[in-house]
């Protein structure tokens, strides 16, 4: 059994000065606050990383058509990178004239002519068009309403659809400007029915 001084001295091994408890609040709360801005800075510096890759470098936009059928259906996730140097066989993203995004395949650049035959197919560099030529599923393409007959000036693109008989593209909006052109096609993740 305890005697009236030991428990004088227990309860004097528990007692925390005030001035020792306020400091260590103080403390505990200095250490909160520093850690809530540094994560606040940590988030804040990630989203504008997040902001930067997919404003700048890359990009992120549903297929609007079906107009490059099979490669890429409509309403695929297309996610596309801002390139130096644009090639023909290229799939790019691009704005038309009237403002919509559509997605397509370089097929003349500078240099290149287009022209037409004397049936309405399309040709580059003398060449009638296939349609689809990489499916081999149609032999030639029309050359559509849009006059782009002529040499292809530098900085701008013929682009055609793969789905040539029902695609918008440059037999529709004529010669697409390189500034329209938002990116090349990196990748594309099929959208699947549930």
């Amino acid at each position: 059994m305890l005697g009236k001084h030991d428990r004088s001295n227990d309860e004097q091994l528990h007692y925390i000065p005030d001035d020792r408890l306020d400091a260590n609040i103080k403390r505990k709360t200095r250490l909160i606050k520093r850690l809530k801005h540094d994560a606040a800075i940590k988030i804040l510096g990630f989203m504008a990383a997040l902001y930067v890759t997919f404003t700048f470098v890359f990009g992120i936009t549903l297929a609007p058509a079906n107009d490059m059928y099979p490669a890429v259906r409509k309403g695929d996730l297309v996610i596309y990178y801002r390139p130096g140097r644009l090639v023909c066989t290229d799939i790019v993203i691009y704005e038309s004239p009237d403002g919509r995004r559509q997605i397509g395949r370089i097929e003349g650049t500078a240099g290149d002519t287009a022209g037409r035959t004397e049936g309405g197919l399309l040709t580059i560099n003398n060449r009638i068009q296939p349609v689809q030529k990489r499916a081999g599923i149609y032999e030639e393409t029309y050359a559509g309403t849009k006059n782009i007959d002529g040499e292809i000036k530098d900085g701008q693109y013929l682009i055609l659809g793969d789905s040539r008989e029902k695609a918008a593209d440059s037999r529709t909006f004529g010669l697409i400007p390189g500034k329209s052109i938002k990116g090349k096609v990196f990748t594309i993740i099929r959208r699947r029915p549930l």
